[in-house]
């Protein structure tokens, strides 16, 4: 694939992920990213920003996961050609090809039932020095159980990295995250929940409550609910 196609990175407060994500999107030889920064204050997140080579277009307000879309960038770089989303802390594992937007696109193009197509999350190397590892692999596991035609899974994407067909309006369950070695880490499930570091303290510290799940203490009510019916379908067979 040789057009260019534009990544926009949401991003907020999370510098460490963020900047080995880039470095894998500089590798694909891709490299019109663009920064959708939700008014980060955390002092080395906005001396880099103000450093970065690529757009960084400031929103001056926390427009929350849904940034892209809301802050109409979307509509200005995605209307008439593939795009890509990312949260700013999902990050490609070594393993994975750097031909991943090729395989993106190929798949979209085969299924024009499908809005996107992005990486699957692993789970085989969580550390159990993160507090809610067993509830991310119960919850993410329902993501690797059914195959599509093309030999991926199908399965829904919020804001993890993914490749849009041109346009508007993608539907989150319209959606197929790529097998092995096609795969990337959610970095926040890495963390050690007992010795935080400063950026992820920031971070959290200066969160919205209502939009973060996985780093909180204590997950929000609506996920523990999900996590209990799924508990009690796999207790009795069902999953």
């Amino acid at each position: 694939m040789s057009d260019s196609i534009p990544v926009i990175i949401n991003v907020r407060d999370r510098l460490e992920p963020l900047k080995a994500l880039v470095a894998w999107i500089e590798s694909t030889g891709r490299c019109e990213i663009w920064m959708c920064d939700n008014d980060s204050t955390f002092p080395p997140m906005v001396e880099w920003l103000d450093a970065s080579p690529y757009h960084v277009v400031r929103l001056g307000a926390n427009l929350g996961h849904r940034a892209p879309w809301l802050s109409g960038l979307v509509t200005e770089l995605g209307l008439d050609r593939h795009f890509v989303v990312t949260d700013p802390d999902v990050v490609p594992s070594e393993e994975t090809p750097d031909d991943a937007l090729d395989v993106f696109r190929d798949v979209l193009d085969s299924d024009p039932a499908l809005d996107k197509v992005g990486f699957s999350l692993r789970l085989d190397d969580l550390p159990q020095h993160y507090a809610h590892r067993d509830d991310v692999v119960l919850w993410e596991s329902q993501f690797w159980q059914r195959r599509h035609a093309s030999g991926h899974y199908v399965a829904e994407i919020d804001t993890t990295f993914a490749m849009y067909r041109p346009g508007e309006h993608h539907q989150n369950n319209r959606a197929v995250r790529t097998a092995p070695p096609y795969t990337a880490r959610h970095m926040p499930w890495y963390q050690d929940s007992a010795n935080p570091t400063d950026e992820h303290r920031y971070y959290v510290e200066h969160a919205d409550s209502l939009i973060i799940n996985w780093d909180k203490k204590e997950l929000p009510a609506s996920l523990r609910a999900h996590l209990r019916v799924l508990r009690t379908e796999h207790a009795a067979g069902r999953v």
